[in-house]
C-alpha cells in the first residue's frame, strides 16, 4: 500500500483587510492617524496613509493581484476590486482547494505597515484591531486557516502582553514583526527580551516578515538609491533578514531564549547555507566582540529557526544534506503580485522532485505544523 500524500501547508499566505478596518475600530481619538486609504484620481492609484505620511502611492494593487497581468500594474484598479480570496475567508478556502493546499497560515496585507507607526499608543491599538480581525477571519474555517498576530514592538511591554493574548484568548499561531529596528533599537536589543519571554512561554514563533518599504529604517530606506530599477524588492527583504538573523545570534537573543522559535519569511531560503558558513567562520575571529555564545551560529539556526522558500527555488533539495530537512518551510505569498497563481503547489512539486519522501513531507507541511504548533 502506498503512503498517503504529504500534508501541504502554506506557511506564509496573506489577507486583504477591509479598507476601513482601523477607521471603524480604533478608539475615536486615534482614527484619523490609523492606516487608511485615499484614492488619487490624478494618478489612478489608491494611496495608503499612516499617521501624517503616505506609506505607499501605488503598491496596494500588489497586495491582491496574483494571477493578473503586470501591464500598467493595476492603474485604475481600486483596492476593494482586488482578489476576493484576500478579503473573504470562504473564497480563500476555494483557492486552497483548487491549488491542493490543506492549510494556510495567514499574514497581513495593509497590516504590514503596522511596524512603521511611530506613536506607541496608536501602534498598540492598531495591532489589537488587526489581531481581533484576523482571529475572526481564521475562525471561519479553523481546519484550513490559521492566523498570525501583529506585535506592537514600539512598546515592548505591551507587545509582551499582546503575545500572550495572541496565543491565549485569540488562538493565533505566531507573532510577527518587521525585521527592522523599532524605536531606534535593533531586534537583538535586550529591551525586547520581555516579548521573547512571552513568545517562548506561549510556544509560538517570532515571525520576521519584511515589507520592502521605506517607512522603517533598513535596506529599502538606506540603500534604495543605489539599486537599479527592478532590483528593489528582490534584494531589500533579503538584506534586512540576513542582518537581523545575524543580530539575533551574535547579539545573544537565541542564547538567552533557547526555547524561542524564529521564522524567517519572505526572502527565499537558498542563502541560508552561506549564512551558516559565514557566521560560523567569523565567530572564530570575532567572538570577543559578540555576546557570550555557547553554540556556533549554525547550531542556533538548526535548534530554533526555520526559513521559508519560494516554490520556484532550485536549492531546497540541494541544501538538505547541509542544513537537514527539518528547518525548511515554503510559502505561496498569495494573493500578492509575485505569487505563482494558479499552480503554486505544482511548481513546488516540480522543483522538489528529486528530494526523498521524508524531506518532501517535512518541507511541504510537517515542519510548518511543528513550528506553528498546529495539529
Amino acid at each position: 500500500m502506498s503512503n498517503p500524500p504529504p500534508i501541504v501547508v502554506d506557511a506564509d499566505g496573506h489577507v486583504c483587510e477591509p479598507a476601513d478596518l482601523w477607521g471603524k475600530n480604533l478608539p475615536p481619538h486615534l482614527r484619523d492617524n490609523g492606516i487608511r486609504l485615499r484614492w488619487n484620481a490624478d494618478t489612478g492609484y489608491d494611496e495608503c496613509w499612516v499617521e501624517d505620511g503616505m506609506a505607499t502611492d501605488r503598491g496596494l494593487v500588489g497586495l491582491g493581484n496574483a494571477g493578473l497581468s503586470f501591464a500598467d500594474f493595476g492603474r485604475g484598479m481600486h483596492y476593494e476590486e482586488i482578489s476576493p480570496a484576500g478579503f473573504d475567508p470562504r473564497e480563500r478556502v476555494k483557492v486552497l482547494d483548487s491549488e491542493g493546499i490543506d492549510l494556510a497560515v495567514l499574514y497581513p496585507g495593509l497590516g504590514l505597515k503596522l511596524g512603521a507607526i511611530r506613536d506607541a499608543e496608536l501602534a498598540v491599538a492598531s495591532c489589537r484591531v488587526y489581531n481581533d480581525w484576523i482571529a475572526g477571519y481564521a475562525a471561519t474555517d479553523p481546519r484550513r486557516l490559521a492566523g498570525v498576530g501583529a506585535l506592537p514592538m514600539q512598546d515592548p511591554g505591551a507587545a509582551a502582553r499582546e503575545a500572550r493574548r495572541i496565543a491565549g484568548e485569540l488562538g493565533l499561531r505566531g507573532g510577527f514583526c518587521r525585521p527592522n529596528p523599532y524605536g531606534g533599537h535593533g531586534l537583538h536589543d535586550p529591551v525586547f527580551d520581555p516579548v521573547y519571554d512571552a513568545l517562548e512561554e506561549a510556544g509560538i514563533p517570532l515571525a520576521l516578515h519584511g515589507a520592502g518599504l521605506t517607512d522603517m529604517p533598513g535596506a529599502s530606506r538606506y540603500l534604495g538609491r543605489l539599486m537599479a530599477p527592478g532590483t528593489h524588492h528582490a534584494v531589500v527583504l533579503f538584506f534586512d533578514q540576513y542582518l537581523t538573523l545575524s543580530n539575533l545570534v551574535y547579539g545573544g537573543v537565541l542564547e538567552r531564549h533557547p526555547g524561542l522559535k524564529v521564522a524567517v519569511l519572505e526572502c527565499g531560503g537558498g542563502w541560508i547555507a552561506h549564512w551558516m558558513d559565514r557566521m560560523d567562520e567569523f565567530l572564530e575571529s570575532y567572538a570577543w566582540a559578540a555576546a557570550p555564545l555557547t553554540l556556533a551560529p549554525s547550531e542556533y539556526f538548526v535548534r530554533q529557526c526555520w526559513v521559508s522558500f519560494d516554490p520556484g527555488e532550485h536549492t531546497m533539495g540541494l541544501l538538505t544534506p547541509v542544513v537537514g530537512s527539518e528547518r525548511f518551510i515554503w510559502a505561496s505569498d498569495f494573493p500578492h503580485s509575485d505569487a505563482k497563481y494558479p499552480g503554486v503547489v505544482d511548481e513546488l512539486r516540480e522543483h522538489t522532485a528529486a528530494m526523498d519522501d521524508d524531506a518532501k513531507a517535512n518541507l511541504y507541511g510537517t515542519n510548518a505544523l511543528r513550528m506553528y504548533g498546529l495539529r
